[in-house]
């Protein structure tokens, strides 16, 4: 599937006048989450020749494209590969207020399509804003747990994963101070002394489950993991409180090197 991947990216490339810096993975495969009919969620940035930034109507920040399982186009419902991407300066912009969609692409393992950019993973290691990602990875758990799980609109495991996915990632920040692993297990061993045992035995036996393709089952809810989220949401006392003093000197070098050429 990765040959396939680039092969659409090259395609992109060619079809919207554009330069693919890097193409990632950024879904439940890249969080070792997937089950066995789980789609490809593929994310890039991207840059335009300095001629497209200099104009009235300036063109589309955000590109999305949908492919079947042969890499041929259709529509979004039902896509095998969802293709999103993200004009350069979007991205900066996003990555300097520490919104972790944007740290998450360029800290992936999963890598379909050119390279991360090295300057821009060090800044969301170095610089990132503790109190910005805390809140950004809380209302994950928040919009997941209101409106799937205590809506008992669409209870399954796999908006408990995405609700819980939230709240870990918070309490990392919290009380590790540093990016969390992308790897969603590899959160979860980091967590005991600070999760209870009994939750984080519970998302383990979810995450099989949902490997075994069981992710989609309406299922009832799950008293213990729903009153620890609501704990978690009333609660900001480990929320962190020192600012983040970054500059954006290195973020704005590396901008015009990649759109002017210098």
């Amino acid at each position: 599937m990765k040959s396939k991947i680039k092969e659409i990216c090259k395609a992109l490339e060619k079809e919207k006048g554009i330069k693919i810096l890097f193409a990632v993975e950024n879904g439940s495969r890249a969080w070792r989450m997937e089950s066995a009919d789980s789609d490809y969620d593929v994310r890039f940035v991207f840059a335009r020749p300095v001629e497209d930034y200099i104009r009235i109507n300036k063109p589309a920040e955000v590109i999305d494209a949908f492919f079947d399982k042969e890499g041929k186009p259709c529509p979004a419902e039902g896509a095998f590969i969802d293709m999103s991407g993200f004009d350069i300066f979007k991205y900066i912009k996003m990555l300097s207020s520490s919104n972790p969609t944007t740290i998450e692409w360029i800290m992936t393992d999963i890598v379909y399509y050119g390279e991360q950019n090295k300057v821009f993973k060090k800044f969301a290691l170095e610089n990132f804003n503790k109190i910005s990602l805390y809140h950004h990875y809380k209302s994950m758990c928040r919009n997941n747990y209101l409106k799937y799980l205590k809506s008992g609109n669409l209870v399954t495991y796999k908006k408990y994963l995405y609700a819980y996915r939230g709240l870990i990632n918070a309490k990392w920040v919290a009380n590790k101070g540093t990016v969390p692993p992308i790897i969603f297990t590899d959160a979860l061993k980091g967590m005991g002394g600070i999760i209870p045992a009994g939750i984080i035995k519970k998302i383990n036996e979810i995450i099989k489950l949902k490997s075994s393709g069981k992710e989609k089952d309406i299922i009832q809810s799950i008293v213990m993991m729903d009153e620890y989220i609501e704990k978690f949401l009333k609660d900001d006392s480990d929320a962190p409180k020192e600012k983040s003093h970054s500059t954006l000197n290195e973020l704005d070098k590396e901008l015009k090197k990649i759109v002017l050429g210098k």
